[in-house]
């Protein structure tokens, strides 16, 4: 025979959780009639099924349809069995079920949906990483492999109006000039398609070095680069601040390559006035059209430094030319509350859709607690009006009084006084009618008034109590 295997990540098909529900239920009306006997030892394997119910169950419809169709059905099979409080009885099955069994579901459920919003939020954080993941290679795509095909594009235009050289190879190296801006161009298509996000790089050089590398490969390449470096104010900085400076001066230097090919560059690094640091890489006019750009570096460029407390700028210079400038704190200051795994619209929604089903969850007890208080209300008010005598009217009972004379006064009764109350034997030959003692719908009591005729004549009254 096959083993029996749960599904995949602990969960089980409704029929399995019905069935437990339905069985963990039923044992709430015979604990209510027989609650003295040995059935109280069912409590607990009932508790324990509620909760795994609970627990593994996905599906909530069909566990309020069990507890609806086990306390209803309940009502009439309390009239089949032996007793004399059948809505009594009852009204206690639900309470017991409540406590014993719905109480146990809930907390399962409750456990169940937060490890579920766990596991989801988890893989949100997981796509998140894989998407940070992406965009850092993104960012060395465009700034490493960008920048070295922005050298070629200038070292091709630089060789393509050398005047030793022919037209055959002027050509050569125009068409190289111009796959090279084309590459340029792809390039930034597959970094707005890799680069859903924003994150740091890990591969960029740092420090006054790696500026000092940027403005050599550019002086090779043929650039016209002037350059003020402050070799103390980069040193002194947090190494996030010094990749930034970096990535800046590299920012700065491949757009001139790419849209003012032939201009001059200012490069200025230093301490700023509010005791940061301040980069600005200017370029002339340009005699030569450049490329249309992708719009991806500088955009990216200003998201990360403002998550490190600094600022972008970026725009035309009143003289003509370009000018793109940093200025950002020597020290990160980190901006955690604008992570963008914070403020994920993804886990704001799981976390939304996992409050909803709890409290989804959390009305199947309300309901049932309502109404059981309800119906206990109700079957309060019919059993004092169908079987309660107020101690006024009891009082207003004299002996001698005939069965029609007291028919007015009388409700229909008991068949009998509740067993905890004891009960001496009925006088000879005498016919005994059962009242419930109580004063209102509300008061609670095991007294029963008993009267008894003799040829439909009144010939004892007498009240009851628990022995």
């Amino acid at each position: 025979m096959l083993p029996f295997r749960l599904p995949r990540r602990g969960r089980w098909s409704t029929s399995v959780g019905v069935v437990l529900l339905l069985l963990a239920t039923s044992v709430a009306l015979p604990l209510a009639r027989w609650g003295d006997s040995a059935l109280v030892l069912a409590l607990a394997p009932a508790a324990v099924a509620g909760y795994l119910a609970g627990r593994h169950m996905t599906r909530l419809v069909p566990a309020v349809i069990a507890f609806s169709a086990v306390l209803a059905g309940s009502l009439p099979v309390s009239y089949l069995l032996p007793g004399t409080s059948p809505l009594g009885d009852w009204m206690a099955s639900v309470l017991i079920a409540l406590l014993t069994v719905v109480a146990p579901w809930w907390f399962g459920r409750y456990r169940m949906l937060r490890v579920e919003q766990r596991e989801s939020d988890a893989a949100v954080l997981a796509d998140r990483a894989q998407a940070e993941e992406r965009a850092r290679i993104a960012d060395d795509l465009h700034d490493t492999i960008g920048h070295e095909l922005a050298l070629i594009a200038v070292q091709a235009g630089a060789l393509e109006l050398a005047h030793d050289l022919g037209p055959e190879q002027r050509e050569q190296f125009r068409e190289l000039r111009e796959a090279a801006v084309r590459a340029s161009g792809r390039l930034g298509d597959v970094v707005r398609m890799t680069r859903p996000g924003d994150g740091p790089s890990r591969l960029d050089p740092v420090g006054g070095e790696g500026v000092d590398a940027l403005v050599t490969g550019a002086r090779d390449a043929g650039m016209n680069v002037e350059v003020r470096l402050d070799h103390a104010v980069v040193a002194a900085a947090d190494p996030l601040i010094a990749e930034l400076v970096v990535r800046t001066v590299r920012e700065g230097l491949t757009n001139t390559m790419r849209h003012a090919p032939g201009a001059t560059v200012g490069i200025d690094v230093g301490r700023g006035d509010a005791g940061g640091i301040t980069v600005s890489v200017r370029s002339a006019a340009s005699p030569e059209a450049g490329a249309p750009g992708g719009g991806h570096g500088i955009p990216s460029l200003r998201r990360r430094a403002e998550l490190l407390g600094g600022a972008i700028d970026a725009g035309p210079r009143p003289g003509g030319g370009f000018e793109l400038r940093l200025r950002a704190p020597t020290r990160a200051e980190t901006r955690a509350h604008d992570s963008p795994i914070a403020a994920d619209p993804a886990l704001r929604s799981n976390a939304r859709a996992a409050r909803r089903r709890v409290w989804q969850a959390t009305i199947v007890p309300a309901v049932i607690l309502g109404l059981a208080l309800v119906g206990f209300l109700v079957v309060q008010a019919i059993t004092f009006a169908h079987t309660a005598v107020t101690s006024e009217v009891y009082e207003r009972i004299d002996l001698g009084m005939t069965r029609a004379e007291l028919a007015p006064l009388l409700p229909a009764g008991t068949p009998g006084p509740v067993p905890i109350v004891s009960e001496p034997p009925a006088p000879d030959g005498a016919e005994c009618d059962y009242f419930a003692a109580r004063d209102g719908w509300l008061h609670f009591t095991d007294a029963t008034y008993r009267l008894c005729f003799d040829r439909d004549v009144l010939v004892e009254k007498s009240l009851l109590g628990a022995s």
